[in-house]
């Protein structure tokens, strides 16, 4: 993957690789929208409130679409 995207460096962190699958047309839907997920996990990795759960929940079917279609993407394989 590296020489394909000509990185010198690969960031390990989710939103400069969400960038960057974005700029590389890999995600299914907008780096808006994935950075919105990135950002959802982070708000509940420490915090268990009810209010941040159900935030987190609201988006939840999008995520899973936009998820099995990239995983769709990815693999080539049909998700069933």
């Amino acid at each position: 993957m590296r020489n394909e995207l000509g990185l010198p460096d690969i960031p390990n962190s989710p939103k400069p690789i969400l960038k960057l699958a974005g700029q590389n047309r890999i995600l299914p839907s907008t780096v808006e929208q994935w950075l919105v997920y990135a950002d959802a996990r982070t708000a509940t990795a420490h915090d268990y409130s009810g209010e941040k759960a159900q935030q987190t929940l609201v988006i939840m079917g999008v995520f899973i679409t936009d998820m099995i279609a990239l995983y769709q993407a990815l693999t080539g394989e049909t998700w069933e």
